[in-house]
């Protein structure tokens, strides 16, 4: 493909890189992502570590309803810390995460259960499985992101919420070898991609906010703390998010074009 027809389809945001692949180029992809976040040094395995829980707090879970959750799902969630702003009210987990390297045997108390996807995005649950599925910085890593939100949407029962956070900017060139801590195949989401596939997955988006502005990270390396581990810090960058969303565009060309939201927090429900 000639560079300036990929800079007009992919690096404008048109359309995302991937996600017509076919079955050959989907595995090869695959087996190049398998572990490549956890061969990174990824996180650590105490589930109590987790680094985002005012981050999510913020963004998704003071959205959802006062309820219980019989059954909910992490795609691509690693050892689970995620879950737990909420864990006190989810009775069965199941995660669904390619990693040999990123499983925990439980949350607490809370047993959890793997199950290994596979490359065409087929989940092997029955349809309306879950009343809660998290999928928190996975689907920019993989190339079919529309089938893999579509089975998502399938597996959610009536009424059950979906919360997804993303990269919504190219995150450079990923034709380019040069980009340190990324792996190989990660490239963001354009947000308005993102948005149309939860709603072709027959979800209801009830809140989409961007986040994670590049000043937050700033800001948290000059005072040595991690900005999206409480909500103090989650607030500054919902401040920073908003003052710098006009600056949004998916591939920046120049630092002054980096200013800008990096990610955005949908908060969905499939209708009853």
């Amino acid at each position: 493909m000639r560079t300036d027809e990929f800079a007009e389809r992919y690096l404008s945001g048109l359309e995302l890189w991937g996600d017509d692949f076919g079955p050959a180029q989907i595995e090869e992809w695959f087996a190049d992502e398998r572990e490549a976040y956890a061969n990174l040094g990824a996180a650590s395995s105490d589930s109590e570590a987790y680094g985002y829980s005012g981050f999510n707090r913020q963004y998704g879970f003071r959205y959802l309803p006062d309820r219980r959750f019989r059954r909910a799902l992490g795609v691509g969630s690693a050892f689970g810390g995620e879950f737990l702003p909420v864990l006190d009210r989810i009775d069965d987990i199941t995660i669904l995460e390619p990693s040999a390297h990123l499983r925990s045997a439980a949350l607490r108390s809370t047993p959890v259960r793997y199950e290994d996807p596979v490359p065409s995005g087929d989940m092997p649950f029955d349809d309306r499985s879950f009343d809660l599925v998290l999928c928190f910085g996975v689907l920019h890593h993989i190339p079919n992101v529309s089938k893999v939100v579509r089975e998502i949407g399938r597996v959610t029962a009536p009424g059950g919420w979906v919360l997804l956070c993303e990269p919504v900017v190219s995150m450079g060139d990923w034709r380019s070898a040069d980009r340190p801590g990324l792996t190989r195949r990660e490239r963001g989401i354009p947000r308005h991609l993102l948005e149309r596939a939860v709603g072709d997955a027959g979800l209801s988006i009830r809140s989409s906010l961007f986040c994670a502005a590049t000043p937050t990270s700033r800001i948290g390396r000059l005072l040595r703390c991690n900005m999206y581990a409480n909500r103090i810090g989650a607030v500054v960058d919902r401040a920073l998010a908003l003052a710098t969303a006009w600056n949004y565009r998916y591939h920046p060309t120049s630092a002054w074009q980096k200013l800008r939201p990096s990610s955005v927090f949908i908060v969905a429900q499939r209708p009853r």
